[in-house]
């Protein structure tokens, strides 16, 4: 029923209020979970390079930047301001024996804040849905009832940001933490496996929004289950982004 409550706060909230990117609090969670992923080796390099933990990490464009995919979900941009062309540079300083130790701790900065953002639903800009545009609502029908509610043309990206994080506005850092380390329990072995591959997990995010999109056709009629698989999406995007976020560096910081 909590779950609920709080879902029925958020479907509110779409109408009137601006998307903007994962919250202060659900990027350092992120970066706290990442920490505690950390090699031994990468963790020193780490504090080394920055003279103080992962978790103290701010973002200096406050989680929002953005990265582009064509319109069948592809990564093929070449723009030095696109978040994946930034992480893939910064990569590459990190395993740059030769760069000073000023670039790699500008290269870690920017690895950090790039492979959080790339996750974020709502930085992902798919060619095929820029102008498709949507919101959640309550559906007014006394005989459909509560359960249900409607889709109305708004910003798209709203629906990423509004069903979970509004309704989880009071959670701190450490409660999102607290909360993903059960439900990610046995999982960091399979990130271990992965390739440090920014294009791909763009587009494997890019995917998630896509398949999530087909049900938020105008005037379609949701039920409370659609829209709690909101939520699923959100939580794996953020799974990703600190399984990920460690793996880069306890792979780039050998």
């Amino acid at each position: 029923m909590k779950i609920l409550r709080y879902i029925a706060v958020a479907l509110f909230a779409l109408v009137t209020v601006d998307a903007v990117a994962w919250t202060t609090e659900v990027n350092k969670a992120v970066l706290m979970f990442a920490e505690e992923n950390l090699s031994n080796r990468a963790k020193k390099e780490v504090e080394k390079l920055l003279n103080a933990p992962l978790s103290s990490v701010e973002f200096v464009n406050k989680g929002k930047s953005k990265t582009r995919l064509d319109e069948s979900g592809k990564s093929v941009t070449t723009n030095e301001k696109d978040a994946v062309v930034m992480l893939e540079k910064a990569v590459a300083t990190l395993e740059n024996r030769s760069a000073t130790a000023q670039e790699r701790k500008a290269a870690l900065l920017t690895a950090a804040e790039m492979t959080v953002d790339i996750h974020c639903l709502a930085n992902l800009h798919i060619d095929k849905y820029l102008e498709k545009n949507f919101v959640i609502s309550r559906h007014n029908s006394m005989q459909i009832g509560f359960r249900y509610y409607t889709v109305k043309k708004t910003n798209w990206q709203k629906v990423w940001q509004k069903v979970y994080h509004t309704s989880h506005g009071v959670f701190s850092a450490e409660m999102y933490l607290y909360d993903w380390r059960i439900a990610t329990k046995g999982m960091a072995k399979h990130y271990k496996k992965e390739a440090v591959a920014p294009r791909e997990w763009a587009e494997q995010s890019g995917k998630r929004a896509m398949q999530a999109l087909k049900v938020f056709r105008p005037d379609a009629l949701l039920e409370t289950a659609d829209v709690f698989r909101l939520e699923e999406v959100n939580n794996a995007c953020m799974y990703d982004a600190a399984f990920r976020l460690a793996n880069l560096l306890n792979k780039s910081l050998k």
